[in-house]
């Protein structure tokens, strides 16, 4: 009995973000429920993994870049740019996969480049991804002259609007995406030495991991998600937008940050940043049930991000 008494609080300790995060959950989901009859329902809950799927599957990229001890800020609109990339491909007769492995090809690139600026030229990871950010954007503009363009392919129809065992197709996928990396980053070498890097690049570096190459794969694989992320983009609607995102580049930040990762690098898993996207999720699906001001769901995810970065603080501060 004793011993069970002190697995217990030795597991919500080692545990803490997780479980803080689905107490939170928890009592956010009881405040909506009683705000909102609409909130507890079947169709709402498949319109939250709707909501969450796209961003989640890029936080999932960018949880591996946090533990590195970088940043990439340029998500959103390299997932922009990479649909706007697939959209031209469909223009051009390309139809099926071939669609999601020109959005993955230009994530890929695009990762490529942030790890060149970061890792090989010395640049601080804020600005090259703030850059990168700002290019990605204006590429996504330039190369379709601003139009947006409609995509009818049966692939994309069915990630949009067709389900799999009762939840929707493009929420699978992200599970699919968070189980490689989840797999990628607990048991592999390669996961090892992101830790390891993100723990201590000099202590790397000395023990022979290969940190130019860790941080360059790392954020390949962060551009890769965002290439991934744009065919679900463009699956809600049928349409590939150029100005796909604008106005929410810190909500993936927020979740990660809101998911226990430290921002000095070295700790966080996908399970928790997985758990992240949902709370953030639930909180703006409450609100836009609530038919709250999106001013002010503004101010409210600012306010978040306020205190999940302060969380993050105390916590380094604690360790």
């Amino acid at each position: 009995m004793k011993n069970k008494q002190s697995i217990i609080p030795q597991f919500l300790k080692k545990n803490a973000s997780f479980t803080s995060i689905f107490v939170a959950l928890i009592l956010i989901s009881i405040v909506w429920s009683v705000l909102t009859p609409y909130y507890l329902t079947l169709s709402n809950f498949k319109n939250i993994c709707v909501y969450v799927s796209a961003n989640g599957i890029m936080a999932a990229g960018l949880t591996i870049t946090l533990v590195l001890g970088g940043l990439d800020l340029s998500q959103i609109s390299l997932m922009a740019l990479s649909g706007m990339a697939a959209a031209i491909g469909y223009e051009h007769g390309l139809r099926g996969i071939t669609l999601l492995l020109v959005a993955m090809l230009v994530g890929i690139v695009g990762g490529m480049i942030n790890g060149c600026l970061i890792t090989y030229m010395g640049i601080n990871p804020f600005i090259a991804t703030l850059a990168t950010q700002l290019a990605f954007r204006g590429m996504a503009f330039i190369v379709t002259d601003g139009r947006y363009i409609s995509i009818n392919d049966t692939m994309v129809r069915f990630i949009g609007f067709n389900s799999i065992f009762g939840l929707p197709s493009m929420f699978w996928i992200m599970i699919l995406v968070y189980l490689i990396i989840g797999f990628v980053m607990k048991y592999t070498q390669y996961g090892r030495n992101i830790y390891s890097v993100g723990g201590s690049r000099i202590a790397s570096r000395l023990s022979g991991i290969p940190v130019k190459k860790v941080e360059l794969v790392s954020y390949i694989i962060s551009g890769l998600t965002a290439g991934i992320a744009s065919i679900l983009y463009i699956a809600q609607g049928s349409v590939a937008l150029n100005n796909a995102g604008t106005g929410s580049e810190m909500d993936i930040m927020t979740a990660a940050i809101l998911g226990g990762l430290s921002l000095s690098g070295g700790k966080g898993t996908v399970l928790n940043t997985f758990m992240g996207v949902v709370l953030l999720s639930v909180i703006a699906n409450g609100m836009s049930l609530l038919s709250i001001s999106s001013y002010y769901q503004m101010l409210i995810k600012g306010i978040i991000l306020i205190v999940a970065v302060f969380v993050d603080h105390l916590r380094e501060e604690k360790n």
